[in-house]
């Protein structure tokens, strides 16, 4: 039974999805910047986590 890869598309959708709430946090917290690197960071985190899978 040949293994079963996970869909980029799905894995990069997710990646920008996470971004994207890092951003809203960001703003939430009035520090755009500190947004963004928190939802580089779980963006990374969750693609990694996908592609173990």
């Amino acid at each position: 039974m040949p293994e079963r890869k996970p869909d980029q598309t799905r894995g990069t959708i997710g990646f920008f999805f996470v971004i994207l709430l890092g951003l809203v946090i960001g703003i939430f917290i009035k520090r755009v910047q500190l947004g963004l690197i928190i939802g580089l960071a779980l963006g990374l985190l969750g693609s990694s986590m996908l592609k173990r899978r």
